[in-house]
């Protein structure tokens, strides 16, 4: 009672404060919302172990280039090349998987490609779909560390998997069709009257595409061959992965030195080598994601440096202007720390109160307006997922809770320690000073 007793005397000076502090929890939220978002969709786990996966990626010489070979053009040719290439590749040593991924159909790829599939009550489900071309033990899945969703193991492709009636499924897109995981022998279809059926061959743990955003259900097929044409090395990318053990470093050296140069077979040519976490950050560079996250961090910065410059001026005013209460709590007998903590409480209250009644402003506009939405690398494709309420930030409570918390730790602990600072200063005035001064 003393402490509201004496916050109430001080109004005139607190009402600016906590007009501050009730503008900048309602700013701050908004600012950490999306950044909550988008910091709980990168911590969702990959679905697989991406180290050492690196993405081989191909040019083609045309007519227009003074190194074209008009005899090396034909589709023959073209296969004979590739081939070559891809026997190049997965012979070197530190080699343990590889797969000839078709367009789209690798981790950050610049590309996505989707499909629908129908369960035999014609239930639609979309999903991205990863295909590649099963010629010299290319096996994508793992290729790619994914997991086997009941087991928790590295997962490969069945031997059989090469007929193009099979399909592989990641569990969200196989519980969104069957209402469970364990779906290997059910049967998927391409149309809602049952054409193109698919006998379900794996299932295995949710695989995000992009870093920066929730996993979508993924279907994982083959493609019946290369399909050598002018446009092919846009759409093949030969990505493998390195054994366990195998130095990254010593081998992009040994790469760039003695296999790089021998990767120029009759129109094509070696383009570049990059790692899963080079085309991850290369993605989100280019897709605007790290761009909007640097802003959201600095909105979020400003704010909190609007609130400190705040504090410790207004405190060090109060601090001042109070130096004969100081003077007088010293003289009987309270502590320098009892005087810090008296007022660190005021703080306390005064910051519990503005933001009590800026959520009252929150909760209207979130509910008017609705939560942020995680950056998406591709525009407006992965709106079609429904999300996963499995995840905290899909869930409007817990998802409110989270980021209410969050900013009122950070808002706390930024008024806490702009008030600290000035006060300490004027809590180590002597008694008999603060008092000859008044």
């Amino acid at each position: 009672m003393i402490l509201l007793h004496q916050i109430w005397n001080q109004r005139r000076q607190n009402l600016w404060i906590f007009l501050e502090l009730l503008i900048a929890g309602f700013f701050l939220w908004m600012v950490i919302d999306p950044i909550y978002v988008q910091t709980a969709n990168r911590l969702i786990p990959q679905g697989g172990d991406s180290r050492g996966m690196y993405v081989l990626e191909l040019g083609q010489y045309d007519a227009g280039f003074a190194q074209y070979d008009e005899a090396q053009d034909s589709a023959q040719a073209m296969r004979r090349n590739y081939l070559d290439i891809i026997r190049a590749v997965r012979t070197c040593p530190e080699v343990e998987a590889f797969t000839i991924a078709a367009y789209g159909s690798f981790p950050n790829s610049s590309a996505w490609s989707g499909m629908q599939l129908f369960n035999e009550d014609s239930v639609m489900v979309h999903v991205q779909q990863y295909r590649y071309v099963p010629l010299d033990g290319s096996d994508l899945m793992k290729t790619y560390g994914m997991l086997d969703a009941r087991t928790g193991s590295r997962i490969t492709s069945p031997d059989d998997f090469a007929r193009l009636d099979r399909i592989a499924l990641s569990e969200r897109a196989a519980i969104d069709l069957f209402g469970t995981a364990d779906a290997v022998g059910r049967t998927v279809y391409e149309t809602p009257d049952r054409q193109y059926p698919h006998e379900v061959a794996a299932v295995f743990r949710n695989y995000k595409h992009y870093t920066s955003e929730q996993p979508y259900p993924i279907a994982v097929m083959t493609e019946k061959d290369l399909g050598m044409s002018a446009y092919m090395s846009y759409i093949y990318h030969i990505v493998f992965r390195l054994k366990e053990g195998a130095d990254p470093a010593a081998f992009e050296a040994r790469f760039a030195r003695e296999v790089a140069p021998t990767l120029s077979r009759g129109n094509f040519y070696f383009n570049s080598l990059k790692s899963f976490g080079e085309y991850s950050r290369q993605k989100a560079l280019s897709a605007g994601v790290t761009n909007k996250m640097r802003l959201q961090y600095a909105l979020g910065g400003f704010a909190l440096l609007c609130i400190f410059l705040g504090m410790v001026g207004t405190f060090y005013i109060r601090a001042n202007a109070r130096r004969e209460e100081i003077g007088i709590l010293r003289a009987l007998g309270v502590s320098r720390a009892g005087i810090v903590r008296r007022f660190l409480s005021e703080a306390w209250v005064l910051v519990t109160v503005a933001f009590a009644l800026a959520l009252i402003v929150i909760g209207h506009y979130v509910y008017t307006a609705g939560f942020a939405e995680g950056i998406s690398a591709v525009g407006n494709i992965t709106k079609r997922l429904v999300p996963d309420p499995s995840y905290a930030q899909n869930r409007p409570w817990p998802h409110f809770l989270w980021v209410t918390g969050l900013t009122y730790a950070v808002l706390l602990l930024t008024a806490l320690v702009g008030t600290w600072i000035p006060v300490r200063r004027a809590a180590r005035t002597l008694p008999v000073e603060a008092l000859r001064d008044e």
